[in-house]
């Protein structure tokens, strides 16, 4: 007889497991019934509380009054390295039907429809080279040349400053462009004022030197320079190197917002220079051209005009204002020290007076011709100079001055403290209508001043009266006995007087001097 064990087992196990079940059911019926439904809320509640809410504002229009479709602007390039925004700046003039080449500097882009701050001495026109067009060269990638796209015009410059705004107007054809379709990227502009001892700076811009690409160098802030008129920051000093081509270029803080623009007024040793042209006959030779120094436009060595200095020229250029300022040349009231004993002098009816002449036959003469001392210079970019044979410190020098026959772009002065082919002031006017101040320490020459003459001074430029002061650290021009220019230096202190004349781009000028005197300063 067969007994069914499996059988019992496994109906058990049904009634157990229908058991759990009830208890279950029980379980959670209680629960609700002790207000589990508020529990449930409470834990609900604490985790929303702990969730990241938004808030969401319907505006309502009141009035339809059209829809206008507007293309937005591109935002500024706000980039730790905003080398998009950085231009290179060529100015260029015109010679036989062919643009050329006479400089370059740097710039950057502040708006996307063509505004540009940089340099006023990387835009405006010198003695040299009195009419030029600024050629704008957009920079699209970092590893490649920029692209030559536009042509520029200034629309605020100042000189004392030197800091400039130009303007994109048309491409390299000469058509206008559409200032509102340009959409170039640029650089926001940065605030000055916070910048401290040690702050990271990055310069971006186009070096003479380097290469063809855009170029970096980063430092930082040591230090600032006072200036009367502009406070305690009329500069920003940088451990950055600024080489020549920079100038005018971009300087980004930490974040890539723009706060100054390399800049440079003078000499400040150790041979950089923020901006360097062959503009001058360094050498002795005689001749203008790549065997020369190149010539240091300005002053500070690795400085920055901060850009809070230059609101008020980009604000004015936005307005549509054009303005150049070329400054004071001079301290208001200032005169040409009064004049005592007379030292030397040369009416020039002798020829045998012992004057020295730097130049070779070929290359220009001089000679004694009714009176006069008459220099003739025979070559294009080329300077003759002669030298009385004295030793001199402080004094002043008259000189009457006849232009026997023009060329158009000759210059011609008086030279002071000369102690030989590198070392020597000089003071001078062009017939392109600029005086120029200028010294050659070491073989570098270097401009001093260079500014547009007054417009009594061209009304009589081929019969003037040169009055020259080398008193001290002080080195004066007047024209006509009207005070145009007043510098201070203090690299030469003695050494002799002498004439020169030369010219730019036209061979064959002669210019006569007569009645040269030099006095002393009445003490």
């Amino acid at each position: 007889m067969g007994v069914f064990v499996v059988s019992s087992v496994s109906n058990s196990r049904k009634w157990l497991r229908f058991g759990v079940i009830v208890l279950a059911l029980g379980c959670i019926g209680t629960f609700w019934a002790l207000d589990g439904f508020s529990t449930i809320q409470t834990i609900l509640s604490l985790a929303i509380e702990d969730t990241p809410t938004a808030t969401i504002e319907i505006i309502y229009p009141t009035e339809t009054i059209g829809v206008e479709v507007i293309t937005p602007s591109p935002e500024p390039t706000v980039n730790p390295i905003p080398f998009e925004a950085v231009v290179k700046i060529v100015a260029v003039y015109e010679e036989n039907g062919k643009l050329k080449v006479g400089w370059t500097g740097s710039g950057s882009i502040i708006s996307s429809d063509g505004f540009i701050l940089t340099n006023a001495h990387v835009v405006l026109p010198n003695h040299s080279f009195p009419e030029i067009q600024l050629k704008v060269e957009i920079t699209l990638q970092d590893d490649h040349p920029p692209e030559a796209m536009y042509f520029a015009e200034v629309l605020q410059a100042d000189e004392p400053l030197d800091i400039a705004v130009i303007r994109i107007t048309t491409d390299l054809d000469g058509n206008p462009v559409d200032h509102a379709n340009l959409n170039l990227p640029y650089v926001p502009l940065g605030d000055s004022d916070p910048l401290h001892l040690g702050d990271p700076i990055t310069i971006l811009g186009y070096p003479g030197t380097g290469g063809e690409t855009i170029t970096l160098t980063r430092g930082e802030v040591s230090g600032f320079t006072t200036e009367e008129g502009l406070g305690d920051r009329a500069f920003i000093k940088t451990s950055a190197t600024i080489t020549g081509g920079n100038s005018g270029g971009l300087a980004a803080d930490i974040d890539g917002y723009l706060i100054g623009i390399p800049t440079q007024l003078g000499y400040g040793g150790e041979d950089r220079f923020v901006d360097c042209r062959v503009l001058a006959d360094t050498n002795g030779d005689g001749k203008i051209d790549n065997r020369d120094s190149c010539i240091p436009i300005g002053g500070f060595i690795n400085a920055l005009r901060p850009i809070n200095l230059a609101f008020p020229l980009i604000e004015a250029a936005k307005e549509g204002l054009v303005v150049v300022n070329e400054g004071q040349s001079h301290p208001p009231g200032m005169e040409l020290p009064d004049q005592g004993p007379v030292l030397y002098e040369d009416d020039f009816s002798d020829p045998s007076t012992g004057w020295s002449w730097q130049g070779q036959q070929g290359q220009g003469s001089r000679g004694y011709v009714n009176g006069e001392l008459h220099i003739e210079v025979l070559l294009k970019n080329f300077t003759i100079r002669g030298t009385a044979g004295e030793s001199f410190s402080d004094v002043v020098i008259d000189v009457d001055v006849n232009v026997v026959k023009s060329t158009g772009d000759a210059d011609f002065g008086v030279l002071c403290r000369f102690q030989d082919g590198g070392n020597y002031y000089g003071l001078e006017i062009t017939e392109t209508g600029y005086f120029i101040i200028w010294k050659n320490v070491g073989g570098v020459y270097m401009l001093l001043m260079e500014r547009s003459v007054p417009s009594f001074v061209m009304q009589n430029i081929r019969e003037t009266h040169f009055t020259v002061a080398c008193v001290g650290d002080t080195l004066a021009l007047a024209i006509d006995g009207e005070l145009l220019a007043v510098v201070r230096d203090s690299d030469l202190t003695s050494g002799d007087v002498g004439l020169i004349a030369g010219t730019l781009e036209t061979p064959g000028v002669i210019v006569g001097f007569d009645n040269f005197r030099v006095s002393s300063p009445d003490s």
